[in-house]
This record gives structure tokens, sequence and C-alpha cells, in this order.
């Protein structure tokens, strides 16, 4: 009779470290993917709560002065994106035209330009 040998070869201890190892790259890459996903929202939250605010006080401005202009979202020392705002008449007053147009690093190659728009009545 041949005897059996108790416990586990050095080819089943490669094959196990091998599947751990895949295991693991894999939990890495999407942890980093994640993460970039996360920056990457709270730049944009950040971005459209300048956006509502910019535009708040526009709309409560606009009766008494009507500038076109613009203004950087900054976080730290880098702009995260522009917003410019331009005013036109309207049938019932006067439409301000808001673009938020992101940086250039800081949300990605294919966020688009977004553009709010509002109209204020100025009536006496």
């Amino acid at each position: 009779m041949i005897a059996r040998s108790r416990g586990v070869t050095l080819v089943e201890v490669l094959v196990a470290v091998l599947v751990f190892t895949v295991g693991a790259l894999g939990l890495a890459a999407e942890t980093a993917a994640l993460t970039r996903l996360v920056a990457r929202a709270r730049r944009a939250v950040r971005v459209s709560a300048a956006a509502a605010v910019r535009l708040e006080r526009l709309q409560a401005g606009a009766c008494n002065a009507r500038t076109n202009g613009t203004e950087l979202v900054m976080n730290g020392g880098s702009a995260l994106a522009a917003l410019h705002w331009s005013w036109s008449r309207a049938r019932t007053g006067y439409e301000v035209r808001l673009v938020t147009a992101p940086g250039p690093l800081t949300m990605g190659p294919a966020a688009p330009a977004e553009t709010l728009r509002a109209v204020v009545s100025c009536e006496p």
C-alpha cells in the first residue's frame, strides 16, 4: 500500500496565492475607481451649489443692475469651474443665462457645460 501524505503540496499553495492576489488586485482597482468617482461627484456638487447661489443673487438684483460677468468656483488653489452669465431682454422682463464651464482638469474630459436660464419680471 502507498501511504498518503497529509497537508498541501507546493503547487496547491501557489495556486491559492495566485487566486488571492488576483482578487486583491481587482479589489484595489475598484476601490481606486470608486474614490475617483466620489471625488468627481463632490466637485460637481460644489459647482452646482455655487451656480444656484449665483443664480439666486442675479435674480435678486435683476431689477436694479444687469451686468454680464464671470466667477470662478475655487477649491483650494485650483479652479473647479467658471460661471459665465449674461442678460437679455425677454417678453415679460429680463432673461439671465448662466453657463457652468468645468475646469480643464477637474471634471474630466467628457464633462459638458451646463446652462441655467431664468426670467425675471421687473414691474413697477
